[in-house]
């Protein structure tokens, strides 16, 4: 039985790794007639948010030969969904009002997804500022739900992949004379670590679960203002497949995520521990005290462990 818990909690923190692996980029594209700029997972083709119009360089279409080029409405950026993401065109319908985007426990139907004849695809354009972009940056990921089932989409480098997008269509639009009204900050924006972990709860589990009191510990453990987030995988049961995918036979897994690191599109530290707490650090930061089993203590005290952040990355404190 150790050996099966052990090889689940390797494979759980396998997927886990090659889930995050990939990430939003920013693209951008300018023939001289037409220009367009985009943002895409990088292994995942079936969405894409983008603008696109004119190019200041004032080149024909028939000079270039760029006949279908993206044209997007000032202040706005286009989603565009494949078939494969949310089902085939059926040959009738041509708007759709099935289309969900979850992001955490929130919910965001789409009105008025259209099909696109010249692409083969689902678009929809939202306003630059639509709320809903900071709030993707927020978390892990996000689902795309319709009539087709629901897929599960990174939000990992988003934030700065959307902040180059807005940065660049602001530029291109304002050269050809179409200045945006409703500017969006050209940023990422601050992130939620708490949203950041409940996220990845819900990822590791594959779904909901249920969570004990010490789930989520809380404190300043970088020191840059934003507050950190330890989860610890002990008090956390799945309610759907493995129930405890991050525990093996003695300890369970504390994933430290540090504000730092997220922006860095660096993954949760994750420390084994019987026990974890925080406590506080003589430079105004907190700790990171594990308890491990006392046979690979080699005499420690207690079995504790004090854990901290060096500035790069958390380190153990000897």
């Amino acid at each position: 039985m150790f050996r099966v818990i052990v090889s689940l909690f390797a494979l759980a923190l396998a997927a886990q790794a090659e889930a995050q692996t990939t990430e939003w980029r920013f693209q951008s594209f300018d023939d001289g007639s037409f220009f367009t700029g985009s943002i895409v997972p990088s292994d995942d083709r079936d969405l894409m948010f983008l603008c696109g119009e004119r190019s200041p360089q004032g080149l024909t279409a028939l000079q270039t030969g760029n006949m279908e080029p993206d044209i997007t409405p000032r202040d706005s950026l286009r989603l565009y969904m494949s078939d494969k993401l949310i089902g085939s065109h059926d040959g009738v319908t041509r708007e759709r009002q099935d289309v969900l985007l979850v992001v955490g426990a929130t919910g965001y139907r789409f009105s008025g997804v259209n099909w696109n004849d010249l692409y083969s695809t689902w678009e929809v354009d939202l306003p630059a500022t639509d709320p809903v972009f900071s709030v993707i940056a927020e978390q892990a990921s996000f689902e795309v739900r319709s009539k087709a089932g629901t897929r599960v989409i990174t939000s990992k480098g988003f934030g700065k992949a959307h902040a180059a997008l807005t940065e660049h269509c602001q530029s291109m639009f304002t050269a050809i004379g179409q200045p945006w009204v409703s500017v969006a900050p050209a940023v990422a924006p601050k992130v939620s670590m708490r949203r950041v972990a409940e996220a990845a709860i819900q990822s590791g589990c594959g779904g909901p679960a249920t969570m004990g009191p010490s789930t989520f510990l809380s404190g300043e453990i970088d020191g840059d203002g934003t507050e950190d987030v330890v989860v610890f995988w002990h008090e956390i049961t799945c309610k759907g497949g493995y129930p405890r995918p991050f525990c093996g036979a003695s300890a369970c897994s504390a994933q430290v995520f540090v504000s730092s690191g997220h922006a860095r599109g660096e993954r949760p530290e994750d420390l084994l521990a019987q026990a974890v707490w925080l406590q506080p650090l003589s430079n105004g930061n907190m700790g990171i005290v594990t308890v491990g089993r006392l046979a690979t203590c080699q005499n420690r005290p207690n079995c504790e462990f004090t854990w901290y952040w060096n500035g790069h990355e958390i380190v153990r404190l000897d």
